[in-house]
C-alpha cells in the first residue's frame, strides 16, 4: 500500500485549505482529508475519509505542467463526492506536489487500467496491490 500526500483543489482557497493522503486498501480508494481556515489554522474539520469503490469512479484524468500535477475522479454520482471539500459536478481534484508527482501518475495509470478492466471485464487480475 502506498500513502501520496496531495492537496484538494478548493474554490474558495483564500480561507480554507484541505490536505490529505490519497491510497489504495484492498482495491478501494480512499482519501483522509482534513480542512482548516487559511489564517490562523485554528479551525480544523478533524480527518474524515473517503471510501470510493471501483465501480464509483466514472473517469480518471491526469495532468502534470511545470508547476503542478492534478488528478481529477469523477464519480458516477455527485452523493458519492459532496462532502468533499471543492467537489463540483461529482468531481475532486487532487494536487500533488513536485517530489510526489511521479507516484500520483503510477496511480492514475493504476486507476485508468482499472476503469477499462471494468469497462471490457475482468480478463486478467489487477488486484494486485499499487
Amino acid at each position: 500500500m502506498i500513502s501520496i500526500p496531495m492537496k484538494l483543489h478548493t474554490p474558495d482557497a483564500m480561507f480554507t485549505e484541505a490536505e490529505g493522503v490519497i491510497k489504495i486498501e484492498g482495491g478501494q480508494l480512499v482519501l483522509e482529508f482534513e480542512s482548516k481556515d487559511v489564517f490562523v489554522g485554528a479551525y480544523r474539520s478533524g480527518v474524515e475519509e473517503l471510501v470510493i469503490l471501483p465501480d464509483d469512479v466514472a473517469w480518471v484524468g491526469y495532468k502534470q505542467s511545470l508547476f503542478k500535477a492534478e488528478l481529477t475522479i469523477r464519480a458516477t454520482s455527485m452523493k458519492k463526492v459532496d462532502f468533499v471539500p471543492g467537489s463540483k459536478a461529482g468531481e475532486i481534484r487532487l494536487r500533488f506536489k513536485r517530489k510526489h508527482r511521479a507516484e500520483a501518475q503510477q496511480l492514475a495509470a493504476f486507476l485508468q487500467r482499472r476503469l477499462d478492466e471494468l469497462e471490457s471485464g475482468p480478463d486478467e487480475d489487477t488486484t494486485a496491490e499499487y
